[in-house]
């Protein structure tokens, strides 16, 4: 890689590199179940750990286990089990989709992350028991977060390419390397599968400089862009943004107030595509694709544009961001665009 190839994959390492430290404390109701005392024993009353934001609660939830709970189950001489598939983890009284990427939870639920005032250490607590199979899917362990993660892939190389053939075509081997890179956090594992899975884009700036490794692959236009919107309402799944997507943003902008609920937002997803409606030339931008996301079409409409700030890896993403960019350097590691919308 020389030194220009470098530079351009400088934002991209840095949202892979990105981590978020959590403070754990065990559910005082589990702690009695399996210890028969609310106190936990000293050094175990809480856990601290850095967590990458690109990842998945489901694979740190193993070194939770060997680190902090075998080894306190182990000091106390208790005859409990836990297994990984019994963890789950809760923010403020709210159970934690598990199948969310870490980041995206924290910039939804964590208030004012916008403001560069975020909640450092995160502070969660953890469950081993009575997981509450109506708010989040059951048995969360790694072996199923593979499952749903592939599937996302595929979902999002439909989406960019039409079909899911690159996907398909991944050797086992290449498939598992990917997986594990993940997994384990190995960025070199990791992009060395997903480079195959997405090329250098057409729509990239055409005064980035090129690498001769770079040029040696073909560039590819997508069909579209993989996006995902996650917008917060006024209230639970508001009314006004289950009648017409609009009235909705209009809704999101109009709260006063930010609450740290999940319930509140409302996930969007169409196909994003790499140019302005009625332009060959001309890059959609982030407002754009919220517009089309939520049927806006008063195209002077951008009232959202003040109301609101687009969150992605715990950076306000400015409005007019072509899309193309954000989705070749600000992407999850499920190859989607998360991005929050709250009002402020």
């Amino acid at each position: 890689m020389d030194y220009r190839e470098a530079e351009q994959r400088a934002p991209l390492k840095r949202v892979w590199k990105g981590m978020i430290p959590i403070e754990l404390q065990l559910a005082a109701s589990d702690a009695i179940e399996l210890l028969a005392s609310a106190v936990l024993p000293e050094p175990f009353q809480t856990f601290y750990m850095l967590i990458p934001r690109v990842s998945y609660l489901p694979f740190i939830s193993p070194k939770i286990k060997e680190r902090w709970l075998d080894p306190m189950l182990a000091l106390s001489r208790s005859d409990q089990e836990i297994k990984e598939s019994d963890i789950w983890f809760e923010y403020k009284n709210q159970a934690l989709k598990w199948h969310y990427p870490i980041g995206l939870l924290y910039d939804m639920l964590v208030t004012d992350v916008h403001k560069g005032d975020a909640e450092l250490p995160w502070s969660l607590t953890l469950h081993v028991r009575k997981l509450p199979t109506t708010k989040i899917i059951a048995q969360p362990n790694g072996q199923l977060m593979r499952d749903m993660f592939m599937a996302m892939i595929k979902e999002a190389d439909f989406t960019r390419n039409g079909s899911t053939k690159r996907v398909m075509d991944l050797a086992k081997s290449d498939q598992m390397q990917f997986l594990d890179g993940l997994e384990s956090h190995t960025y070199e594992k990791y992009f060395a599968i997903h480079s195959i899975l997405v090329p250098p884009s057409m729509s990239a700036d055409a005064r980035a400089p090129v690498s001769s490794a770079q040029k040696s692959r073909p560039a590819v236009v997508p069909k579209a862009i993989p996006v995902r919107f996650y917008m917060q309402t006024a209230g639970s799944l508001d009314d006004a943004a289950k009648e017409t997507p609009a009235a909705g943003a209009q809704a999101a902008g109009a709260s006063a107030a930010r609450q740290a609920d999940i319930t509140q937002f409302h996930v969007s997803q169409v196909p994003i595509p790499l140019y302005r409606e009625g332009s060959t030339s001309e890059l959609a931008t982030l407002a754009d694709a919220f517009k089309l996301c939520y049927g806006i079409t008063d195209q002077t409409n951008d009232a959202f544009v003040t109301n609101c700030v687009c969150i992605s890896h715990g950076v306000c993403v400015p409005w007019e961001s072509p899309v193309s960019w954000l989705a070749e350097h600000f992407f999850y590691a499920d190859c989607f665009l998360h991005l929050v919308v709250i009002s402020v």
